[in-house]
């Protein structure tokens, strides 16, 4: 039983709180040349040298059954303004990091693509079986 004289409860966030920003927005999809895979290291220095503590998380997924090189990776920023910076309005941007070439893309995540949906109605236009009710 709660207590009806109790003072009523307030959560406050904290004044310096950053609102919520999903990470697929934060985020850049990252490719590299056949033949010219870079590691997670590499694209966290590269990256926090450009955006000092920016950088939240980088990863480089291992090939399948482990043939060949990694093609593909995503960088996570802690601000969503940040790809927007690195892209400036650019669909791909090109950068080197020791030489090797690498892309960024805004990431769309597969989580966010939505097929198309078929409707419920039957085809007599009606939405349960035997017409009318």
């Amino acid at each position: 039983m709660l207590n009806p004289n109790a003072p009523s409860y307030r959560r406050r966030l904290s004044a310096h709180a950053q609102p919520f920003e999903p990470a697929d927005l934060r985020s850049l999809y990252l490719t590299f040349s056949n033949g010219f895979p870079l590691k997670e290291s590499q694209i966290f220095h590269f990256f926090n040298g450009l955006y000092p503590s920016l950088v939240e998380k980088v990863s480089v997924p291992r090939p399948k059954r482990g043939s060949g090189p990694s093609l593909h990776g995503k960088v996570v920023f802690k601000n969503a303004v940040i790809p927007f910076w690195v892209m400036q309005n650019h669909e791909k941007v090109g950068f080197f990091v020791d030489g090797r070439p690498f892309y960024c893309s805004k990431f769309v995540s597969k989580k966010t693509i939505t097929a198309p949906t078929t409707s419920t109605s039957l085809p007599d236009g009606e939405s349960h079986p035997g017409g009318k009710e």
